[in-house]
């Protein structure tokens, strides 16, 4: 009896940990194996709650112990991050193309995000930018190639990445962010548009 409940609670430690192991490498594992991190996620977090439950039913402190070990270090972990990410979005925008979506938030203290989703994973993209009147400068890499450069312009409702030779703004298919929040204040919103008028002459 005494070697069973030994070997509940050892199994409990051995899928908390390899469950914990996959949770902490989660941004890391769903960029290089998005199939099999989630696939490994979701055994071991399985078999560890299995476990776990187990260890409730027969009563045994240790493995209960562990158990509440692993979940409320995923749920201060969780809680941690949300208190971090806390920043107040004053723009938020969207690219949508046919099987994906780019959507990007400025926050107030000049940190961004942008979060790259498809039918298949998500990656997230944090970092600093600065406005220059019309201008959106990051100062951090937004995307994992060139597709988005590193200055981009608020027109109106739109936030777009070129013009072309005529000084239009190129707003093509899937080549613009549509804003769908502004919470620039409108000192800031008049110095765009007295920019905006001045390249438009």
């Amino acid at each position: 009896m005494k070697n069973k409940a030994n070997k509940i609670a050892n199994l409990t430690l051995v899928f908390g940990v390899l469950f914990l192991t996959n949770y902490f490498l989660r941004n890391y594992w769903i960029e290089k194996l998005w199939i099999l991190f989630a696939l490994l996620l979701v055994l071991f977090g399985l078999a560890f709650m299995i476990y776990f439950f187990s260890a409730i039913f027969r009563k045994n402190k240790r493995g209960i112990l562990i158990g509440v070990l692993v979940i409320g270090t995923v749920f201060l972990t969780e809680l941690y991050n949300v208190d971090k990410n806390k920043n107040n979005a004053i723009l938020k925008a969207t690219l949508m193309d046919d099987l994906s979506a780019i959507h990007l938030t400025l926050n107030d203290d000049s940190t961004f995000e942008v979060i790259a989703s498809t039918i298949l994973n998500e990656i997230t993209f944090k970092g600093n930018y600065q406005l220059i009147d019309n201008k959106i400068i990051f100062k951090d890499r937004p995307y994992d190639n060139e597709f988005i450069p590193d200055t981009l312009y608020i027109q109106g409702d739109k936030i777009v990445f070129q013009f072309d030779k005529d000084g239009k703004a190129i707003t093509n298919f899937a080549s613009y962010f549509k804003i769908h929040q502004n919470e620039l204040d409108s000192a800031q919103r008049l110095e765009m548009k007295t920019h905006d008028n001045k390249e438009n002459k």
